[in-house]
C-alpha cells in the first residue's frame, strides 16, 4: 500500500481526534507539542514556569467490512513536556484522552464504546479563542464549586449522527458502574454551513450521595465576517447546589494579517446562588505567529477579576497548561504573560 505523509495545518490537527468518516482500511497518526514560558501572578504568589500546553498523541483508523459497516476506532493520550509539572505531566507519556472503538456506516453515522470530551466540550472547543493554553476559557466557562465540565465522560456508550446538509449531532451515557446514581450523559446539535457554526448541548453530571447533580446548557455561534475576521459568542447556564448555580457569556474575536493573527477574548460568570460578590469577569489579549501551516507562535495576556467572594483562577490540567500556581484565595485575582511554540503533525496510511 502506497503510504504518504502529510503535514497538516493546526486547525485540522485540532479535530483529528473527533469523530471522522470511514475510509477503506486507513489509519492516521497525529499529535501536537506544545510548551510555553508563563508568568502568573494569583494574587498571593508569583511565579515563572515552563509548562506544557495540551501535547498529545493519537492514532485513529478504520477497516471495511460487509454490508457498507467500517470497523473504527480511535486511542490518544496527553504527552508531558513538564517534568514535575501541577498537572499530572510528570512523565512523558500520561493519561488517556479520548479512546473508543465502534461501527461506523455511511446513512447513519458512528456507535462506539469507550471515553470520549463530554459533549458540552466537544461541540465549542474549536471555539476557545485561547485554547489550549493557559488562558482556556475554562477558567470561566463550565466551571463551578464542585463541577467541571471541560473533560470527558468515561464508561460510555457514543452515538455520533451523520452529517446531513450541515447538521449533526452527537449522543452520550457514561454509567457509573457503582449503583451510586453517579451517570453522566450529555447531548449536542451543531449547524455548520459556509461563514456560520451554530451549537446547542446539554450535559448532567451525576453526584449521587455527594451532592445535587449539576447540569450545564451551553448555546454558541460563531461566524465568519471576512476570510480574516471571526467573531464568537457563546452563554451557558449551570445549575445545581447554589454554590454551582449560575449563567456565563463569551464573547471573542481574532483578525488575521498575513501570517498574523490578533485575538481577543472576553467571559464574565454571574453571581451563584449562595451569596453576593461570587461573580468573575474574564479578558485575554493575544497575537500569533504562522512560522509554518502547522508551526505557530504566540504571546498572551490574560487577567480574572474575582468578586469579593470570588475564587476563579485558570485551570491547570493536561488540556491547558500544566502550571502548577493557579489556585487562587476567594476574592483574588489572577493574571498571566505567556509566549509559547506549538508544533502539529500528522502521518497517514
Amino acid at each position: 500500500m502506497k503510504r504518504s505523509k502529510t503535514i497538516l495545518s493546526l486547525a485540522v490537527c485540532n479535530v483529528l481526534a473527533a469523530p471522522f468518516a470511514a475510509q477503506a482500511d486507513s489509519m492516521t497518526i497525529y499529535g501536537s507539542a506544545g510548551v510555553a514560558v508563563e508568568a502568573l501572578d494569583n494574587g498571593s504568589r508569583s511565579t515563572t514556569e515552563v509548562s506544557n500546553n495540551h501535547s498529545a498523541f493519537g492514532i485513529k483508523g478504520s477497516k471495511s467490512l460487509d454490508s457498507g459497516l467500517s470497523a473504527v476506532y480511535l486511542f490518544d493520550m496527553f504527552v508531558g513536556l513538564d517534568a514535575g509539572g501541577g498537572a499530572g505531566d510528570d512523565s512523558l507519556l500520561g493519561g488517556g484522552r479520548d479512546g473508543w472503538v465502534g461501527l461506523s456506516g455511511e446513512e447513519w453515522g458512528i456507535v462506539a464504546l469507550g471515553y470520549q470530551g463530554r459533549p458540552w466540550k466537544t461541540s465549542t472547543n474549536h471555539l476557545d479563542m485561547f485554547g489550549n493554553t493557559i488562558a482556556d476559557y475554562s477558567a470561566i466557562m463550565g466551571n463551578t464549586a464542585n463541577g467541571y465540565f471541560d473533560g470527558g465522560i468515561g464508561n460510555s456508550l457514543l452515538y455520533f449522527g451523520p452529517n446531513i446538509n450541515g447538521l449533526s449531532w452527537h449522543l452520550q451515557y457514561g454509567a457509573d458502574e457503582r449503583d451510586d446514581s453517579t451517570n453522566d450523559w450529555g447531548a449536542q446539535l451543531n449547524y455548520s454551513q459556509g461563514p456560520l457554526y451554530a451549537s446547542l448541548s446539554h450535559d448532567w453530571d451525576g453526584r449521587g450521595t455527594a451532592g445535587d447533580d449539576l447540569a450545564a446548557t451551553k448555546v454558541a455561534l460563531s461566524y465568519a465576517l471576512t476570510d480574516a475576521t471571526t467573531v464568537t459568542g457563546m452563554a451557558e447556564s449551570l445549575s445545581g447546589d447554589d454554590v454551582d448555580s449560575r449563567n456565563a457569556y463569551y464573547l471573542a474575536a481574532s483578525h488575521r494579517i498575513a501570517n498574523t493573527t490578533f485575538k481577543f477574548a472576553y467571559a464574565m460568570a454571574d453571581e451563584n446562588d449562595s451569596g453576593a460578590d461570587t461573580g468573575a469577569s474574564y479578558y485575554a489579549l493575544g497575537v500569533s505567529q504562522r512560522l509554518a501551516s502547522n508551526v505557530e507562535l504566540y504571546a498572551l495576556y490574560s487577567a480574572l477579576d474575582n468578586g469579593a467572594n470570588g475564587s476563579y483562577g485558570y485551570v491547570s490540567a493536561p488540556h491547558t497548561s500544566s502550571n502548577g500556581n493557579t489556585a487562587v484565595t476567594p476574592g483574588d485575582d489572577s493574571s498571566v504573560f505567556a509566549v509559547g511554540l506549538r508544533y502539529d503533525f500528522a502521518w497517514e496510511k
